[in-house]
């Protein structure tokens, strides 16, 4: 049905088919393709392609490039998906973007961030809504989960570790968008401050490997308009050390020396990114996800990810904790102090 389908809507007859992260792709007349669902476009389509058209003018052959359907429409039906199909750039050992650190990953990052911020006139009408904001809305609807099992009673083991755990998990949100908002408040911007293109959630799969040598493709589905702090706090939250290891400590210290190898961190852009990483994403995903599943295997398989996660929440906090302690005493000496983490337990 793929290869009919692109032949219908593209006029592409597919030669070989391969698989790129989560994606499909294939190839036609020497040329590879990825074909990437619509649903996952985070910007609207036009600000996708404004972001898009900026960032490969400006130099990055990285980004992927849309190829109209043969009736000129930006996605079409295939496999039963409402799907773009984006041409892969050609590289070689000399041309194209590669990562092979995580240093050399935190140094792209920054020139990417640069660069989008250099492009603001071309999409004035983006904008973002403050995180704070988010948040306030997500807890609005955790506690009208929590009053519905507080009023019928727990009727399974992880509606209990839910009202149990519950009011941490509020307390944490409450200081992220109380963090967000003096940051805001009380620390000055400064150049590098501005929004920029980032992505919904940074982290080792944003970027697709298209060579063991390490040339990457930037899917531009996941492209959003936020404040640079966004993608680095979401990196550093999936690679956060949880155990007793230093190898993750190690990996976030390459990844930000990279990143701070031209610009170090305002202390606007290290306070948004913490306030990101005090917010306590993973909770509620996991949550929502269990309440609003059909299934009950879904829900079963939610529970488990739920109880996995307050597993860990000590490490989380252990994280945070030392991660604050470095930036005050080492970078950051007017930070608010956040003695509330020392002592956090479930």
């Amino acid at each position: 049905m793929l290869e009919r389908n692109l032949y219908d809507q593209y006029k592409l007859y597919c030669d070989e088919r391969f698989t790129v992260g989560p994606y499909e792709g294939f190839r036609a007349n020497n040329q590879a393709y990825i074909i990437l669902p619509k649903d996952e476009c985070m910007a609207e389509e036009v600000e996708m392609m404004a972001f898009c058209d900026f960032m490969r003018q400006a130099g990055d052959e990285s980004v992927l490039e849309l190829v109209p359907s043969r009736v000129n429409q930006s996605s079409a039906l295939i496999d039963g998906v409402e799907s773009y199909v984006f041409k892969v750039p050609a590289f070689n050992e000399f041309r194209g973007v590669r990562i092979q650190s995580d240093w050399d990953l935190g140094e792209q990052l920054y020139t990417w961030h640069k660069r989008g911020q250099q492009g603001r006139q071309h999409w004035k009408k983006a904008s973002f809504t403050p995180w704070q904001e988010l948040w306030a809305t997500r807890l609005e609807q955790l506690e009208d989960w929590y009053q519905v099992i507080v009023n019928q009673g727990p009727q399974t083991t992880t509606d209990e570790a839910f009202l149990c755990t519950y009011p941490y998990f509020m307390g944490m949100t409450e200081n992220a968008i109380q963090f967000a908002v003096d940051t805001q408040l009380d620390v000055k911007k400064e150049l590098h401050d501005e929004p920029t293109i980032c992505h919904r959630r940074f982290g080792e799969t944003s970027w697709l490997y298209m060579s063991e040598r390490g040339h990457i493709v930037k899917p531009p589905t996941a492209f959003l308009y936020d404040h640079p702090a966004r993608d680095l706090a979401e990196w550093i939250r999936e690679n956060r050390p949880l155990e007793e290891s230093r190898q993750n400590w190690e990996r976030i210290a390459s990844f930000c020396g990279g990143y701070e190898e031209w610009q170090v961190l305002t202390p606007y852009t290290w306070q948004m990114m913490y306030a990101r990483l005090i917010f306590p994403l993973h909770y509620f995903e996991v949550i929502e996800n269990y309440y609003q599943a059909q299934l009950p295997h879904e829900q079963r398989e939610y529970g488990k990810q739920f109880q996995q996660l307050l597993d860990r929440e000590t490490s989380n906090a252990d994280f945070l904790g030392e991660l604050a302690d470095e930036a005050k005493l080492s970078r950051y000496p007017q930070m608010p102090l956040l003695d509330w983490l020392k002592g956090q337990t479930l």
